[in-house]
Protein backbone atom coordinates (compact mmCIF):
# COMPACT_ATOMS: atom_id res chain seq x y z
CA UNK A 1 0.00 0.00 0.00
CA UNK A 2 1.26 3.46 -0.89
CA UNK A 3 2.46 5.61 1.99
CA UNK A 4 2.03 8.74 -0.10
CA UNK A 5 -0.91 10.85 -1.19
CA UNK A 6 -0.62 11.79 -4.87
CA UNK A 7 -2.60 14.62 -6.42
CA UNK A 8 -2.65 15.68 -10.07
CA UNK A 9 -4.61 18.63 -11.39
CA UNK A 10 -4.83 20.91 -14.42
CA UNK A 11 -2.89 24.09 -13.82
CA UNK A 12 -4.02 26.74 -16.29
CA UNK A 13 -6.63 28.18 -18.58
CA UNK A 14 -6.41 30.34 -21.67
CA UNK A 15 -8.42 33.06 -23.34
CA UNK A 16 -9.11 31.10 -26.57
CA UNK A 17 -7.81 27.73 -27.67
CA UNK A 18 -4.60 28.23 -25.70
CA UNK A 19 -2.03 27.67 -28.43
CA UNK A 20 0.69 30.34 -28.10
CA UNK A 21 -0.99 32.21 -25.29
CA UNK A 22 0.42 32.68 -21.81
CA UNK A 23 -1.27 30.49 -19.23
CA UNK A 24 -3.36 32.04 -16.48
CA UNK A 25 -4.67 30.53 -13.26
CA UNK A 26 -7.63 28.15 -13.71
CA UNK A 27 -11.16 28.93 -12.64
CA UNK A 28 -11.93 26.99 -9.43
CA UNK A 29 -13.90 23.85 -10.26
CA UNK A 30 -17.22 22.86 -8.74
CA UNK A 31 -17.96 19.43 -7.30
CA UNK A 32 -15.35 16.70 -6.97
CA UNK A 33 -12.22 16.64 -9.15
CA UNK A 34 -10.54 13.29 -9.78
CA UNK A 35 -6.97 14.33 -9.00
CA UNK A 36 -5.53 10.81 -8.82
CA UNK A 37 -5.46 9.61 -12.45
CA UNK A 38 -2.36 9.85 -14.71
CA UNK A 39 -2.20 12.91 -16.96
CA UNK A 40 -0.87 13.25 -20.53
CA UNK A 41 2.53 14.67 -21.37
CA UNK A 42 2.91 17.73 -23.60
CA UNK A 43 3.18 17.33 -27.38
CA UNK A 44 6.66 16.07 -28.32
CA UNK A 45 8.48 13.74 -30.74
CA UNK A 46 8.16 10.00 -30.04
CA UNK A 47 10.68 8.39 -27.71
CA UNK A 48 13.43 6.09 -28.97
CA UNK A 49 15.57 3.29 -27.62
CA UNK A 50 18.41 5.70 -26.82
CA UNK A 51 16.23 7.54 -24.32
CA UNK A 52 16.66 6.70 -20.61
CA UNK A 53 14.16 4.29 -19.02
CA UNK A 54 10.87 5.54 -17.69
CA UNK A 55 10.97 8.91 -19.44
CA UNK A 56 7.98 8.33 -21.76
CA UNK A 57 4.24 8.30 -21.29
CA UNK A 58 1.75 6.79 -23.71
CA UNK A 59 -0.59 9.76 -23.98
CA UNK A 60 0.16 13.32 -25.04
CA UNK A 61 -1.98 16.41 -25.49
CA UNK A 62 -1.81 20.16 -25.91
CA UNK A 63 -3.91 20.34 -22.74
CA UNK A 64 -0.96 19.16 -20.70
CA UNK A 65 -0.24 21.74 -18.02
CA UNK A 66 -0.63 19.42 -15.04
CA UNK A 67 0.98 19.55 -11.62
CA UNK A 68 1.64 16.43 -9.52
CA UNK A 69 1.95 16.73 -5.73
CA UNK A 70 3.45 13.85 -3.73
CA UNK A 71 2.67 14.19 -0.02
CA UNK A 72 3.85 11.92 2.85
CA UNK A 73 0.92 10.56 4.83
CA UNK A 74 2.31 12.19 7.98
CA UNK A 75 2.08 15.70 6.47
CA UNK A 76 -0.15 17.93 8.57
CA UNK A 77 -1.00 21.59 8.25
CA UNK A 78 0.34 22.22 11.75
CA UNK A 79 3.69 20.55 11.01
CA UNK A 80 4.63 21.90 7.63
CA UNK A 81 6.93 19.93 5.35
CA UNK A 82 9.77 21.24 3.21
CA UNK A 83 8.71 21.45 -0.44
CA UNK A 84 10.86 20.50 -3.44
CA UNK A 85 9.70 21.51 -6.93
CA UNK A 86 11.32 19.60 -9.81
CA UNK A 87 11.63 20.89 -13.41
CA UNK A 88 12.28 18.07 -15.87
CA UNK A 89 14.87 18.25 -18.64
CA UNK A 90 14.66 17.05 -22.24
CA UNK A 91 16.26 19.93 -24.15
CA UNK A 92 12.97 21.90 -23.99
CA UNK A 93 11.56 19.43 -26.52
CA UNK A 94 10.80 16.21 -24.62
CA UNK A 95 9.96 14.44 -21.33
CA UNK A 96 7.33 15.29 -18.73
CA UNK A 97 6.94 15.76 -15.02
CA UNK A 98 4.52 12.84 -14.93
CA UNK A 99 6.95 10.32 -16.43
CA UNK A 100 7.30 7.04 -14.47
CA UNK A 101 10.97 7.86 -13.80
CA UNK A 102 9.84 10.91 -11.78
CA UNK A 103 7.24 9.15 -9.65
CA UNK A 104 7.83 10.76 -6.28
CA UNK A 105 6.60 8.10 -3.86
CA UNK A 106 10.02 6.79 -2.82
CA UNK A 107 11.46 10.31 -2.89
CA UNK A 108 9.00 11.73 -0.35
CA UNK A 109 8.82 8.60 1.82
CA UNK A 110 12.57 8.50 2.39
CA UNK A 111 13.22 12.23 2.12
CA UNK A 112 10.27 13.32 4.30
CA UNK A 113 9.45 16.24 2.01
CA UNK A 114 6.64 17.21 -0.34
CA UNK A 115 7.58 16.85 -4.01
CA UNK A 116 5.97 18.78 -6.86
CA UNK A 117 6.52 17.82 -10.50
CA UNK A 118 4.76 19.28 -13.51
CA UNK A 119 4.55 19.65 -17.28
CA UNK A 120 5.33 22.74 -19.31
CA UNK A 121 4.91 23.39 -23.02
CA UNK A 122 7.77 22.19 -25.21
CA UNK A 123 9.34 22.78 -28.61
CA UNK A 124 7.51 25.07 -31.01
CA UNK A 125 4.37 25.05 -28.87
CA UNK A 126 6.34 26.34 -25.90
CA UNK A 127 8.89 28.67 -27.48
CA UNK A 128 7.86 29.92 -30.93
CA UNK A 129 8.47 33.62 -31.69
CA UNK A 130 6.77 35.07 -34.75
CA UNK A 131 4.21 37.75 -35.65
CA UNK A 132 1.74 37.92 -32.75
CA UNK A 133 3.59 35.21 -30.80
CA UNK A 134 6.04 36.30 -28.09
CA UNK A 135 7.52 32.93 -27.03
CA UNK A 136 8.78 31.74 -23.63
CA UNK A 137 5.42 30.11 -22.91
CA UNK A 138 7.18 27.14 -21.32
CA UNK A 139 8.88 29.49 -18.85
CA UNK A 140 5.66 31.27 -17.90
CA UNK A 141 4.02 27.85 -17.45
CA UNK A 142 6.76 27.07 -14.92
CA UNK A 143 6.35 30.36 -13.09
CA UNK A 144 2.59 29.80 -12.84
CA UNK A 145 3.31 26.51 -11.04
CA UNK A 146 5.69 28.26 -8.63
CA UNK A 147 3.00 30.85 -7.90
CA UNK A 148 0.43 28.09 -7.42
CA UNK A 149 2.75 26.30 -4.98
CA UNK A 150 3.32 29.54 -3.08
CA UNK A 151 -0.43 30.14 -2.79
CA UNK A 152 -1.67 26.59 -2.19
CA UNK A 153 0.98 24.22 -0.85
CA UNK A 154 0.04 24.86 2.79
CA UNK A 155 -3.27 23.11 2.06
CA UNK A 156 -1.19 19.97 1.44
CA UNK A 157 0.84 20.40 4.62
CA UNK A 158 3.76 22.15 2.92
CA UNK A 159 5.75 25.19 4.01
CA UNK A 160 5.49 27.94 1.38
CA UNK A 161 8.51 29.67 2.94
CA UNK A 162 10.71 26.60 2.50
CA UNK A 163 10.61 25.70 -1.20
CA UNK A 164 13.63 24.36 -3.09
CA UNK A 165 13.57 24.56 -6.88
CA UNK A 166 15.64 21.90 -8.65
CA UNK A 167 16.03 20.78 -12.23
CA UNK A 168 18.23 18.75 -14.55
CA UNK A 169 19.48 19.67 -18.04
CA UNK A 170 16.91 22.00 -19.58
CA UNK A 171 15.27 21.96 -16.15
CA UNK A 172 18.50 23.35 -14.67
CA UNK A 173 18.53 26.06 -17.35
CA UNK A 174 14.98 26.87 -16.27
CA UNK A 175 15.96 27.07 -12.60
CA UNK A 176 18.79 29.45 -13.53
CA UNK A 177 16.33 31.61 -15.48
CA UNK A 178 14.12 31.87 -12.39
CA UNK A 179 17.18 32.59 -10.22
CA UNK A 180 17.96 35.60 -12.40
CA UNK A 181 14.36 36.80 -12.82
CA UNK A 182 12.74 39.47 -10.62
CA UNK A 183 9.37 37.88 -11.48
CA UNK A 184 10.34 34.68 -9.67
CA UNK A 185 11.86 36.37 -6.61
CA UNK A 186 10.46 35.02 -3.34
CA UNK A 187 8.92 31.89 -4.87
CA UNK A 188 11.75 29.60 -3.68
CA UNK A 189 14.57 29.87 -1.15
CA UNK A 190 17.12 27.28 -2.40
CA UNK A 191 18.16 26.07 -5.85
CA UNK A 192 19.75 22.90 -7.24
CA UNK A 193 21.25 22.96 -10.74
CA UNK A 194 21.93 19.49 -12.16
CA UNK A 195 24.02 19.40 -15.36
CA UNK A 196 23.37 22.90 -16.65
CA UNK A 197 25.05 23.34 -20.08
CA UNK A 198 26.48 26.78 -19.29
CA UNK A 199 28.31 26.94 -22.64
CA UNK A 200 25.02 26.97 -24.58
CA UNK A 201 23.69 30.51 -24.43
CA UNK A 202 20.05 31.51 -24.68
CA UNK A 203 18.85 32.96 -27.97
CA UNK A 204 18.43 36.68 -28.55
CA UNK A 205 15.08 38.11 -29.68
CA UNK A 206 16.37 38.46 -33.25
CA UNK A 207 17.61 34.87 -33.30
CA UNK A 208 14.29 33.58 -31.96
CA UNK A 209 12.38 35.56 -34.60
CA UNK A 210 14.58 34.24 -37.39
CA UNK A 211 13.99 30.69 -36.25
CA UNK A 212 10.25 31.42 -36.04
CA UNK A 213 10.24 32.65 -39.63
CA UNK A 214 11.91 29.45 -40.76
CA UNK A 215 9.35 27.37 -38.89
CA UNK A 216 6.35 29.17 -40.41
CA UNK A 217 7.79 28.53 -43.88
CA UNK A 218 8.21 24.81 -43.11
CA UNK A 219 4.64 24.75 -41.79
CA UNK A 220 3.36 26.32 -45.04
CA UNK A 221 1.81 29.29 -43.25
CA UNK A 222 2.01 33.04 -43.52
CA UNK A 223 0.00 34.06 -40.45
CA UNK A 224 -0.93 33.00 -36.93
CA UNK A 225 -4.45 31.92 -37.89
CA UNK A 226 -3.00 29.33 -40.26
CA UNK A 227 -0.57 28.05 -37.62
CA UNK A 228 -3.34 27.66 -35.05
CA UNK A 229 -5.34 25.49 -37.46
CA UNK A 230 -2.49 23.03 -37.89
CA UNK A 231 -2.77 19.73 -36.05
CA UNK A 232 -0.20 18.98 -33.36
CA UNK A 233 1.31 16.36 -35.67
CA UNK A 234 1.68 18.93 -38.47
CA UNK A 235 3.41 21.20 -35.94
CA UNK A 236 5.80 18.41 -34.94
CA UNK A 237 6.55 17.62 -38.57
CA UNK A 238 7.42 21.25 -39.37
CA UNK A 239 9.42 21.47 -36.13
CA UNK A 240 11.54 18.47 -37.16
CA UNK A 241 12.35 20.15 -40.49
CA UNK A 242 13.35 23.52 -39.01
CA UNK A 243 17.11 23.82 -38.64
CA UNK A 244 18.65 26.58 -36.55
CA UNK A 245 20.13 28.99 -39.14
CA UNK A 246 22.80 30.49 -36.86
CA UNK A 247 25.26 29.68 -34.08
CA UNK A 248 28.01 27.14 -33.53
CA UNK A 249 27.64 23.39 -33.95
CA UNK A 250 26.98 23.04 -30.22
CA UNK A 251 24.48 25.90 -30.11
CA UNK A 252 22.48 24.20 -32.84
CA UNK A 253 21.91 21.26 -30.53
CA UNK A 254 19.27 23.33 -28.72
CA UNK A 255 16.85 23.91 -31.56
CA UNK A 256 14.02 25.23 -29.39
CA UNK A 257 14.02 26.86 -26.00
CA UNK A 258 13.87 30.18 -24.16
CA UNK A 259 15.17 33.47 -25.50
CA UNK A 260 16.15 36.63 -23.63
CA UNK A 261 13.19 39.00 -23.92
CA UNK A 262 13.98 41.25 -20.93
CA UNK A 263 10.63 40.34 -19.40
CA UNK A 264 9.81 36.70 -18.75
CA UNK A 265 13.47 35.83 -19.29
CA UNK A 266 15.18 38.82 -17.75
CA UNK A 267 18.67 38.40 -19.17
CA UNK A 268 21.55 36.21 -20.17
CA UNK A 269 22.11 33.49 -17.53
CA UNK A 270 25.90 33.59 -17.79
CA UNK A 271 26.01 37.36 -17.30
CA UNK A 272 23.57 37.11 -14.40
CA UNK A 273 25.76 34.60 -12.56
CA UNK A 274 29.02 36.35 -13.40
CA UNK A 275 27.94 39.84 -12.37
CA UNK A 276 25.75 38.97 -9.39
CA UNK A 277 22.36 39.61 -10.98
CA UNK A 278 20.98 36.54 -9.24
CA UNK A 279 18.88 35.79 -6.17
CA UNK A 280 20.86 35.54 -2.93
CA UNK A 281 19.95 31.95 -2.05
CA UNK A 282 21.97 28.80 -1.22
CA UNK A 283 22.99 26.81 -4.29
CA UNK A 284 23.83 23.16 -4.92
CA UNK A 285 25.29 22.64 -8.39
CA UNK A 286 27.04 19.88 -10.30
CA UNK A 287 27.43 17.62 -13.31
CA UNK A 288 27.89 13.98 -14.17
CA UNK A 289 31.31 12.70 -15.21
CA UNK A 290 30.05 11.94 -18.74
CA UNK A 291 27.34 14.53 -19.38
CA UNK A 292 28.49 14.74 -23.00
CA UNK A 293 27.74 11.07 -23.74
CA UNK A 294 24.15 11.72 -24.82
CA UNK A 295 25.19 14.31 -27.39
CA UNK A 296 27.99 12.12 -28.76
CA UNK A 297 26.37 8.68 -28.85
CA UNK A 298 23.00 9.91 -30.14
CA UNK A 299 24.70 11.94 -32.89
CA UNK A 300 27.38 9.42 -33.88
CA UNK A 301 25.91 5.92 -33.90
CA UNK A 302 29.05 4.38 -35.40
CA UNK A 303 32.66 4.54 -34.09
CA UNK A 304 34.72 7.65 -34.86
CA UNK A 305 38.37 7.44 -35.85
CA UNK A 306 40.92 10.07 -34.85
CA UNK A 307 40.60 11.93 -38.17
CA UNK A 308 36.85 12.33 -37.65
CA UNK A 309 37.53 13.53 -34.09
CA UNK A 310 39.90 16.20 -35.43
CA UNK A 311 37.30 17.31 -38.01
CA UNK A 312 34.60 17.67 -35.36
CA UNK A 313 36.86 19.84 -33.19
CA UNK A 314 37.69 22.02 -36.20
CA UNK A 315 33.98 22.56 -36.85
CA UNK A 316 33.54 23.64 -33.24
CA UNK A 317 36.44 26.10 -33.28
CA UNK A 318 39.16 26.08 -35.98
CA UNK A 319 41.43 28.29 -33.86
CA UNK A 320 41.62 25.93 -30.89
CA UNK A 321 41.10 22.58 -32.65
CA UNK A 322 44.77 21.52 -32.69
CA UNK A 323 45.28 22.35 -28.99
CA UNK A 324 42.10 20.48 -28.06
CA UNK A 325 43.11 17.47 -30.15
CA UNK A 326 46.49 17.26 -28.44
CA UNK A 327 44.84 17.70 -25.04
CA UNK A 328 42.51 14.72 -25.49
CA UNK A 329 44.86 12.61 -27.71
CA UNK A 330 42.56 9.97 -29.20
CA UNK A 331 44.15 6.70 -30.24
CA UNK A 332 44.61 6.52 -34.01
CA UNK A 333 42.68 3.36 -34.83
CA UNK A 334 40.28 3.25 -31.92
CA UNK A 335 36.78 4.62 -31.41
CA UNK A 336 37.20 8.29 -30.41
CA UNK A 337 33.68 8.75 -29.07
CA UNK A 338 34.86 8.43 -25.47
CA UNK A 339 37.45 11.18 -25.95
CA UNK A 340 34.81 13.33 -27.65
CA UNK A 341 32.45 12.63 -24.75
CA UNK A 342 35.09 13.80 -22.27
CA UNK A 343 35.73 16.94 -24.31
CA UNK A 344 32.02 17.84 -24.56
CA UNK A 345 31.58 17.10 -20.85
CA UNK A 346 34.47 19.40 -19.92
CA UNK A 347 33.67 22.12 -22.45
CA UNK A 348 29.89 22.37 -22.06
CA UNK A 349 29.34 21.24 -18.47
CA UNK A 350 32.19 20.66 -16.01
CA UNK A 351 34.51 23.61 -16.61
CA UNK A 352 31.81 26.27 -17.06
CA UNK A 353 30.10 24.93 -13.93
CA UNK A 354 33.37 25.31 -12.01
CA UNK A 355 33.78 28.87 -13.28
CA UNK A 356 30.24 29.98 -12.46
CA UNK A 357 30.28 28.21 -9.09
CA UNK A 358 33.35 30.29 -8.25
CA UNK A 359 31.42 33.43 -9.21
CA UNK A 360 28.49 32.37 -7.04
CA UNK A 361 30.61 31.95 -3.90
CA UNK A 362 30.81 35.75 -3.72
CA UNK A 363 27.03 35.87 -3.29
CA UNK A 364 25.68 32.52 -2.09
CA UNK A 365 26.66 29.51 -0.04
CA UNK A 366 27.53 27.00 -2.76
CA UNK A 367 28.19 23.24 -2.87
CA UNK A 368 29.48 21.43 -5.97
CA UNK A 369 29.27 17.74 -6.93
CA UNK A 370 30.38 15.41 -9.73
CA UNK A 371 28.18 12.32 -10.11
CA UNK A 372 30.13 9.36 -11.43
CA UNK A 373 28.01 6.20 -11.15
CA UNK A 374 26.89 4.76 -14.45
CA UNK A 375 23.57 2.96 -14.93
CA UNK A 376 25.06 -0.52 -15.26
CA UNK A 377 21.64 -2.02 -14.58
CA UNK A 378 20.91 -1.13 -18.24
CA UNK A 379 23.48 -3.66 -19.49
CA UNK A 380 21.87 -5.98 -22.03
CA UNK A 381 18.58 -4.06 -22.10
CA UNK A 382 19.29 -2.25 -25.37
CA UNK A 383 18.09 0.92 -23.66
CA UNK A 384 20.55 3.86 -23.60
CA UNK A 385 23.61 1.59 -23.93
CA UNK A 386 26.01 4.54 -23.52
CA UNK A 387 24.56 5.13 -20.04
CA UNK A 388 25.41 1.57 -18.99
CA UNK A 389 29.12 2.29 -19.42
CA UNK A 390 29.32 5.92 -18.27
CA UNK A 391 27.63 8.40 -15.94
CA UNK A 392 25.70 9.99 -18.79
CA UNK A 393 23.49 13.08 -18.76
CA UNK A 394 20.73 12.46 -16.21
CA UNK A 395 22.21 9.32 -14.66
CA UNK A 396 21.87 10.80 -11.17
CA UNK A 397 18.09 10.97 -11.61
CA UNK A 398 17.77 7.18 -11.48
CA UNK A 399 19.46 7.22 -8.08
CA UNK A 400 17.65 10.30 -6.82
CA UNK A 401 14.07 9.18 -7.58
CA UNK A 402 14.67 5.47 -6.80
CA UNK A 403 12.21 4.07 -9.35
CA UNK A 404 14.55 1.63 -11.13
CA UNK A 405 13.11 -1.54 -9.57
CA UNK A 406 9.60 -0.32 -10.34
CA UNK A 407 10.64 0.02 -13.99
CA UNK A 408 11.76 -3.61 -14.08
CA UNK A 409 15.53 -3.25 -13.72
CA UNK A 410 17.89 -4.85 -11.22
CA UNK A 411 18.97 -2.35 -8.58
CA UNK A 412 21.73 -3.80 -6.37
CA UNK A 413 22.31 -3.11 -2.69
CA UNK A 414 25.34 -0.86 -3.43
CA UNK A 415 23.15 1.00 -5.93
CA UNK A 416 20.45 1.47 -3.29
CA UNK A 417 22.99 2.63 -0.71
CA UNK A 418 24.32 5.27 -3.11
CA UNK A 419 20.74 6.20 -3.97
CA UNK A 420 19.85 6.75 -0.31
CA UNK A 421 23.01 8.80 0.25
CA UNK A 422 22.27 11.03 -2.75
CA UNK A 423 18.69 11.59 -1.64
CA UNK A 424 19.85 12.47 1.89
CA UNK A 425 22.21 15.16 0.57
CA UNK A 426 19.52 16.67 -1.68
CA UNK A 427 16.76 16.71 0.94
CA UNK A 428 19.10 17.92 3.70
CA UNK A 429 19.97 20.86 1.48
CA UNK A 430 16.29 21.60 0.94
CA UNK A 431 15.37 21.37 4.63
CA UNK A 432 18.41 22.99 6.25
CA UNK A 433 20.12 25.05 3.50
CA UNK A 434 23.07 22.68 3.80
CA UNK A 435 23.49 19.18 2.28
CA UNK A 436 25.24 17.91 5.41
CA UNK A 437 22.38 18.55 7.80
CA UNK A 438 22.52 16.26 10.81
CA UNK A 439 24.77 13.88 8.91
CA UNK A 440 25.44 10.35 10.15
CA UNK A 441 29.22 10.38 9.84
CA UNK A 442 29.34 6.68 10.82
CA UNK A 443 27.98 5.83 7.36
CA UNK A 444 31.14 5.18 5.28
CA UNK A 445 29.41 6.54 2.20
CA UNK A 446 28.58 9.92 3.73
CA UNK A 447 31.08 12.77 3.88
CA UNK A 448 31.12 16.24 5.33
CA UNK A 449 30.52 18.08 2.07
CA UNK A 450 32.61 21.24 2.22
CA UNK A 451 31.30 24.47 0.80
CA UNK A 452 32.86 25.42 -2.50
CA UNK A 453 35.35 28.25 -2.16
CA UNK A 454 38.43 29.68 -3.80
CA UNK A 455 40.06 30.24 -0.41
CA UNK A 456 42.16 27.92 1.79
CA UNK A 457 42.05 25.54 3.58
CA UNK A 458 39.66 23.73 1.20
CA UNK A 459 39.86 25.00 -2.35
CA UNK A 460 37.20 24.03 -4.88
CA UNK A 461 36.03 21.03 -2.89
CA UNK A 462 33.79 18.79 -5.00
CA UNK A 463 31.81 15.83 -3.69
CA UNK A 464 32.54 13.00 -6.09
CA UNK A 465 29.41 10.89 -5.80
CA UNK A 466 29.80 7.21 -6.56
CA UNK A 467 32.86 6.95 -8.78
CA UNK A 468 33.13 4.22 -7.67
CA UNK A 469 32.93 5.33 -4.04
CA UNK A 470 31.96 8.81 -2.94
CA UNK A 471 34.83 11.04 -1.84
CA UNK A 472 35.83 14.66 -1.41
CA UNK A 473 37.94 15.84 -4.33
CA UNK A 474 39.80 19.13 -4.54
CA UNK A 475 39.89 20.95 -7.85
CA UNK A 476 38.10 18.26 -9.85
CA UNK A 477 39.29 18.33 -13.53
CA UNK A 478 41.41 21.30 -12.44
CA UNK A 479 44.26 21.00 -14.98
CA UNK A 480 41.90 20.85 -17.94
CA UNK A 481 39.57 23.55 -16.63
CA UNK A 482 42.48 25.87 -15.84
CA UNK A 483 43.57 25.57 -19.46
CA UNK A 484 40.04 26.29 -20.67
CA UNK A 485 39.80 29.35 -18.42
CA UNK A 486 43.27 30.66 -19.26
CA UNK A 487 42.62 30.42 -22.99
CA UNK A 488 39.08 31.80 -22.73
CA UNK A 489 37.60 28.76 -24.47
CA UNK A 490 33.90 29.34 -25.15
CA UNK A 491 31.30 27.61 -27.29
Amino acid sequence: MSKVNVFSAYMSRHNTDGRWEHAIHPIPWGGVLNATKPRPMCIQPPCGRLDPPGMCQENMSENCHFVNVFVPLNARQGNRKTVMVFIHGGDFQAMSGGAPAFNGEHFVNKGDVILVTFNYRLGVLGFLVTEGVTGNYGITDQRLVLQWVHNNIERFGGDRRNVTLFGQGAGAVSVAIHMTSPKSLGLFRNAILQSLPFSLRLKTVDQARLQGQNFTLKAGCSDLECLRKKSPWDILDAQSKTILPFGTVLQRLRQWGPHVDGNDVAGDIQAGFRFGRVHDIPLLIGTTTADGADIVFKTYLEPLNSAAFRTILARLNPTHARLWYNLYTPRANDDSRRELTQFITDFVYTCPTRSFASDMTRINNTWVYAFGRNMDFLNGSGNSPHCAISACHGSELAYLFQNIKDLGYNFTMPDMQLSDETLIYWTNFAKLNNPNGNLDTTDPGMFNWYQYTGRPPVIRAVLGIGHPQSSIQTDYRGTICNMFDNNNFRA
